[in-house]
C-alpha cells in the first residue's frame, strides 16, 4: 500500500508540471500609464525618455538626459511660435531668427526645478524617465534670466555710451556685441526695458544707439577732385569726426572703385585721419568716381544689419594720358611723303594711356630702314624693303628699343616701291602690341 501511495504523489507532481506551462514572474511591474499615453497638464511642461542598451546605469542616466532635454524641447517651440508672431508684427524683423533646436540648446542650460514624476525598468523595455517643469517655475527662470541678460548688458554698455572720450570704434562695436547677445538670447523679442531715455525693446533700443552713432560720422577728403598723370600717384588726407565722441578711433575704411574693386584698404588713426596716395594704375584714363566706405565686416557688421546706413564719401580722380614727343627718322636720300602724320596716328588710334605731343623727354625715336634689292632684269619692277627700330629715350638714354619685321614690295620706280613698303611696315605695326607694352612698361604707366 506504501507503494502505490508514493506512486500516486509522483504521477500527479508530474502531471501538475505538464499542465501548468512556465513559470509566471510575478515581481516584473506592469507598464505605467504614461509609457502608454503620454501625459497632458497645462500646468507642466513634461518630457519622457528612455534608453535599452542592457546597461541600467548608463541607460538611466541616458533617460533622465533625453527627458531633460524634451522638457526644454517643449519649451522650446512655444518660445519659437511666439517669436514669430513678434517678428511678423516688427517691420524690421529684429527678433532671433533661430531655430526650435538651437532655442532647446540655450533653454537646456537654463533649466533648474525639473522634478522627476516616475521611472520605469524592465528587461524588456529598458530605463525610462518622466519628468516635469512647472510653468510657474518657467516664468521666474526665464525672468530671471532676462533681468540677468539685460543687467550684464547694462554693465558693460552704459559706462561706454556714457564716456565722451571713448573713441567712436569703441562704441560701435560694444553696440553691436550688445545686440549679438540679444539675437543669441532666444528671450531676445521679449526683453524690455527702459534704456538711455528711450523705453520698450531693448533691440530696438540698441539698434536706434547705432544708428545715432553712425549718423554721426563726418567723412571729407582733401582733395575731393585728384588730377593724376597716368603712371604716377596722388596724396590725398582723410578726416572722420562726429559729435557723440570726441575722437573716432581706429576706424577701417577703404576707397571702392567703380568696377567694385578695393584700392585701398586701411586703417585711420586714433583721431580719425589718414594720410595716402592713389596709384594711377589702379584706375582707367579718364574720370573715376571712387567710393570712401567703412568696411562693414571689418567693424564687426553681419548680415542682420545689411539694412544699416553707413556713411560714405565720393571722390573724382582723374587719369591724365602723359605727353611725349615723337621723332620720325628716314635715310638721308629717301623721302616718305607724310610719314611724321601717319606715324603720329599710328599710335592716336590706340587706347594708350600717352599721347604724342611737343616735349623734349621722354619720346619715341621711329626709325624707319628702307633698302632696295639690286635689279636684275631689265623692265622688272623696283623692289624695296622696309623696317622700323622703335625706340624711347629719357633724358638722352634709350630705356627701350624693338625692332620690327621686315616688310617687302615693289613698284614701277624706287620711290614707289619705298612707298608701298613703307605702307605694308605701318599696317603691320597697327596689329603689333609688343612695342606698346614695352613702351607702356618702360614709362612706369601699367
Amino acid at each position: 500500500m506504501k507503494k502505490i501511495a508514493v506512486l500516486i504523489s509522483v504521477s500527479l507532481l508530474i502531471l501538475s508540471c505538464a499542465s501548468s506551462g512556465p513559470a509566471v514572474d510575478e515581481t516584473k511591474a506592469p507598464r505605467p500609464e504614461w509609457m502608454e499615453n503620454y501625459p497632458v497638464d497645462d500646468a507642466y511642461y513634461i518630457g519622457i525618455s528612455g534608453s535599452n542598451t542592457g546597461n541600467e546605469a548608463e541607460d538611466r542616466k541616458t533617460a533622465e538626459a533625453g527627458a531633460r532635454s524634451n522638457v526644454a524641447a517643449s519649451i522650446s517651440v512655444e518660445i519659437h511660435n511666439e517669436i514669430v508672431v513678434l517678428t511678423k508684427d516688427d517691420s524690421e524683423g529684429n527678433y532671433s531668427s533661430s531655430t526650435v533646436d538651437e532655442i532647446t540648446a540655450v533653454v537646456e542650460q537654463s533649466l533648474k526645478g525639473v522634478e522627476i514624476v516616475d521611472t520605469y525598468n524592465s528587461p524588456e523595455d529598458g530605463s525610462w524617465v518622466y519628468m516635469r517643469l512647472s510653468k510657474a517655475e518657467w516664468d521666474r527662470i526665464k525672468k530671471e534670466e532676462m533681468n540677468a541678460l539685460i543687467l550684464r548688458i547694462r554693465e558693460f554698455l552704459t559706462p561706454v555710451l556714457s564716456d565722451f572720450n571713448r573713441p567712436l570704434v569703441t562704441r560701435i562695436q560694444e553696440l553691436i556685441k550688445a545686440r549679438n547677445l540679444i539675437k543669441e538670447s532666444p528671450y531676445s523679442g521679449f526683453l524690455k526695458t527702459t534704456f538711455n531715455g528711450e523705453s520698450g525693446s531693448f533691440i530696438d533700443i540698441i539698434g536706434n544707439i547705432l544708428k545715432q552713432h553712425l549718423d554721426s560720422i563726418y567723412l571729407s577728403v582733401d582733395p575731393e577732385t585728384l588730377e593724376v598723370e597716368a603712371g604716377e600717384s596722388a596724396a590725398f588726407s582723410i578726416a572722420m569726426s562726429s559729435n557723440i565722441s570726441s575722437r573716432i578711433g581706429n576706424l577701417p575704411f577703404s576707397f571702392i572703385s567703380e568696377s567694385g574693386k578695393s584700392i585701398i584698404s586701411a586703417l585711420t588713426d586714433q583721431d580719425g585721419t589718414f594720410e595716402g596716395e592713389i596709384k594711377s594704375g589702379d584706375l582707367s584714363m579718364g574720370q573715376n568716381h571712387i567710393t570712401l566706405a567703412i568696411d562693414r565686416e571689418k567693424i564687426g557688421f553681419d548680415d542682420s544689419l545689411k539694412e544699416m546706413i553707413l556713411p560714405e564719401k565720393v571722390i573724382i580722380v582723374d587719369v591724365q594720358t602723359v605727353s611725349i614727343g615723337l621723332e620720325v627718322t628716314v635715310p638721308e636720300d629717301i623721302e616718305i611723303y607724310g610719314i611724321e602724320g601717319t606715324v603720329k596716328s599710328l599710335f592716336s588710334v590706340r587706347n594708350l594711356p600717352f599721347k604724342i605731343g611737343f616735349v623734349d623727354s621722354p619720346y619715341i625715336k621711329f626709325d624707319i630702314r628702307i633698302s632696295d634689292f639690286p635689279k636684275y632684269l631689265e623692265g622688272a619692277p623696283d623692289m624695296a624693303k622696309a623696317s622700323a627700330v622703335i625706340s624711347l629715350v629719357r633724358r638722352g638714354k634709350t630705356i627701350y628699343s624693338y625692332e620690327s619685321d621686315q616688310f617687302k614690295d615693289g613698284g614701277l620706280t624706287p620711290e614707289q616701291a619705298h612707298d608701298r613698303a613703307v605702307a605694308k611696315l605701318i599696317k603691320g605695326l597697327e596689329t603689333e602690341d609688343e612695342y606698346v607694352k614695352g613702351i607702356v612698361e618702360a614709362l612706369s604707366l601699367n
